[in-house]
């Protein structure tokens, strides 16, 4: 084993460089820290903070996690909205234009309140097709579908269910009631449960007598006086009601039956005039709510119209899109286009867009369009394209409120953070200037103890 000679001096020597080594090596970590601002370039660097760092690093990360979600969703709440404002504004103005006398509808043109319903069925559809990202906002989870067929294939299904329905309730007719006479009583019979049901049978004098049936029956048993009336309730396919009523008169007119002469003259006056009155109802009220009802069934099939996901189950609509914005929370996003809401708007446009008006018949259409007007203001319970809104704008509002805390509590982190991880300049720069102190006067010591010498001395 070599031995190293030793000298004089030589372990002061060895001291001394293995300092002046230190101080330049932390003399380089300080112009480092300096430079980047970090105190150290590695974990490991930091000590027994390594641990604590990391945590906080964790956090900023989910803190930003959590953020960038919110940021996106946002985004696609907001045409989400978009979208559901202009649904709301077609529905509050079709119920508007609704309550308003109908136009006078020409023979063989449409009548202004359907051009109308069509334009505004087509923008409907483009609004639950809209997309984001290249992802249908109101498809549920098949984000890659065009939730809602074309207006055309629709338009196709609605007018052939109508048409299949209109026949099917004798609309052409009187409605599926037959009116008989067999001396002073007249009888009006049902005759199928589609078409007219009757309810009730009513006279406002003594000298007809009614009968609620079946069958429906009014016996005349003395010459009625003028004004007084006879009353048939029937139902209608749709659930609404409607009243049929004759009134005595000398001379016959819509909705009057003649008095005087036998009671068979005055029960078969009675026996026109409800047959007109009946097959009136039946192109009018009974078209109407046949045409909506067909409308209705339509829709309520999801294999004719809707391609989303979730057909069978609209009502967890907003389950098929979460989003987790902290640890323990997340709110529902997603839309349906065939929730209750949107369902109801689109099946009333489509109604009025496709039943015929070519023949001119105004009350048909005063029948439809209050009858539109009352199906799209929703009842007890029922939902509606505002609170579909009202619903995801509760969420946004949420993210909102989540967004703001997690910046908040991002800054607290971050300052944390920078306590374990960042310099503090004004202390780098002090410590490095008294490094270079003692370096310096280190170095003046050594020079002048390496010029000391015995004749130096003497």
């Amino acid at each position: 084993m070599a031995m190293t000679p030793f000298a004089p001096g030589a372990v002061d020597s060895r001291r001394n460089a293995d300092m002046f080594v230190q101080m330049r090596k932390q003399g380089a970590d300080l112009e480092r820290q300096l430079t980047t601002g970090r105190r150290a370039d590695s974990y490991g660097e930091l000590g027994i903070k390594r641990g604590q760092a990391l945590d906080l690093r964790g956090r900023v990360s989910g803190l930003e996690s959590w953020q960038q979600g919110i940021n996106s969703a946002d985004t696609r709440l907001k045409m989400m909205l978009k979208s559901i404002e202009g649904l709301d504004k077609i529905a509050n103005d079709t119920k508007a234009i609704s309550a308003l006398p109908a136009s006078r509808v020409i023979p063989g043109a449409n009548p202004q309140e359907q051009m109308l319903a069509q334009a505004n069925l087509q923008g409907a559809i483009d609004f639950l097709n809209a997309e984001f990202g290249g992802r249908s906002l109101f498809a549920g989870r098949a984000h890659d579908e065009k939730p809602v067929a074309n207006y055309n294939a629709i338009m196709e299904g609605v007018t052939a269910r109508i048409a299949t329905r209109a026949a099917a309730d004798d609309v052409a007719g009187t409605g599926h009631l037959a009116v008989s006479r067999t001396g002073a009583t007249v009888e009006i019979a049902d005759t199928d449960p589609a078409g007219f049901t009757i309810a009730g049978a009513s006279s406002s004098g003594g000298s007809i007598t009614p009968a609620d049936g079946p069958p429906a029956s009014f016996t005349v048993t003395q010459s009625p006086a003028v004004g007084e009336r006879i009353n048939l309730t029937l139902d209608l396919p749709d659930g609404t009601s409607r009243e049929v009523s004759l009134i005595a008169e000398t001379t016959a007119g819509p909705g009057q039956f003649v008095t005087g002469g036998s009671l068979a003259q005055v029960a078969e006056n009675i026996e026109t005039a409800m047959q007109d009155a009946l097959e009136s109802e039946a192109s009018t009220a009974l078209t109407a709510a046949s045409a909506l009802l067909a409308s209705q069934e339509y829709f309520d099939d999801p294999d004719n119209w809707y391609n989303g996901s979730d057909p069978a189950d609209p009502d967890q609509a907003r389950s098929t899109a979460t989003l987790r914005i902290d640890e323990t929370q997340t709110v529902g996003i997603g839309a349906q286009a065939n929730e209750d809401g949107f369902r109801e708007l689109l099946s009333q446009l489509a109604a009025l867009s496709a039943t015929d008006f070519s023949d001119g018949s105004t009350p048909r259409l005063e029948a439809m369009m209050s009858r539109v007007r009352d199906n799209l203001t929703p009842q007890g319970g029922e939902q509606s394209i505002a609170q579909i809104g009202m619903e995801l704008g509760v969420a946004a509002s949420t993210m909102s409120e989540a967004a703001e805390r997690h910046k908040a509590t991002q800054v607290m982190v971050q300052n944390e953070l920078g306590e374990i991880e960042d310099t503090n300049t004004e202390e780098t720069v002090t410590k490095l200037m008294t490094l270079q102190t003692r370096l310096q006067a280190s170095y003046q010591t050594t020079s002048l103890l390496s010029q000391l010498s015995l004749v130096n001395f003497l």
